[in-house]
């Protein structure tokens, strides 16, 4: 192993503080890269049309879009080791992301327009709320002493429980227990967040900024997809 693929392979809790602030900065700018890749994915569905045929796909057909989309998570993170490949993983994974999420973005302007407000009201109401959300329990992860690398499992249950929920309420139809999901959805993917941030500052490699980066990405969409979904909601209300 050479010198610099020692250095790379020292965990970030090791590292000095400026090796620290570089390590952040390469996250948090692959994750922004990440993000703006999905926003133009998802602009070039909504103006292809992709969107709104996405919308009359059955409750099947989109199960599984987001299994292939979940798929495509465990593929991009299995190629976090390989340099140069893992980053057009990333790439690929954001712009199918922008695709996927899409069609609730697109709901979500047609509710405002008709509403007589601007197209794009409730995704940027999602938007601020999350970057705010987002940035507020990052520092927190990263400064609290509390110890959330412990919730792993709690968090899978809780996963597990919105897609088993989701699934059942495909069938019941109702929309109390929708917001209930939806409000469990905003709570399980903000601890994510503390449980993703803590895992990669105490444990996560220097030279895996990539690998970080999807890590908070996926988190940070899931919680906008969430907050858009209960901003809708309680829109309709």
């Amino acid at each position: 192993m050479s010198a610099l693929d020692h250095a790379l392979s020292r965990p970030v809790s090791d590292a000095t503080v400026n090796e620290r602030l570089a390590f952040l900065r390469r996250v948090y700018g692959w994750m922004a890269a990440g993000l703006l890749t999905t926003a133009i994915g998802a602009a070039i569905s909504i103006e292809s049309g992709l969107a709104f045929a996405s919308l009359q796909m059955g409750f099947f057909a989109h199960l599984l879009i987001v299994l292939a989309w979940m798929g495509g998570a465990s593929v991009a993170m299995g190629l976090r080791h390989r340099p140069g490949v893992n980053v057009i993983a990333f790439a690929a994974y954001a712009l199918f992301t922008g695709f996927v999420i899409s069609d609730v973005i697109l709901v979500s302007m047609l509710v405002a327009s008709s509403s007589g407000a601007s197209s794009l009201v409730y995704v940027m109401q999602a938007l601020v709320t999350t970057v705010v959300t987002f940035t507020g329990l990052s520092v927190y992860a990263m400064t609290t002493k509390r110890d959330f690398t412990m919730i792993g499992g709690l968090l899978v249950a809780g996963v597990l429980v919105l897609v088993c929920g989701g699934i059942a309420n495909h069938f019941i139809g109702s929309s109390g227990f929708s917001l209930v999901l939806t409000s469990l959805g905003v709570l399980v993917f903000s601890a994510f967040i503390l449980y993703d941030t803590q895992k990669i500052v105490r444990t996560y490699p220097l030279g895996e900024h990539v690998a970080a980066a999807m890590a908070l990405f996926l988190n940070f969409v899931l919680l906008f997809l969430y907050l858009l979904r209960l901003i809708l909601s309680l829109s309709r209300d």
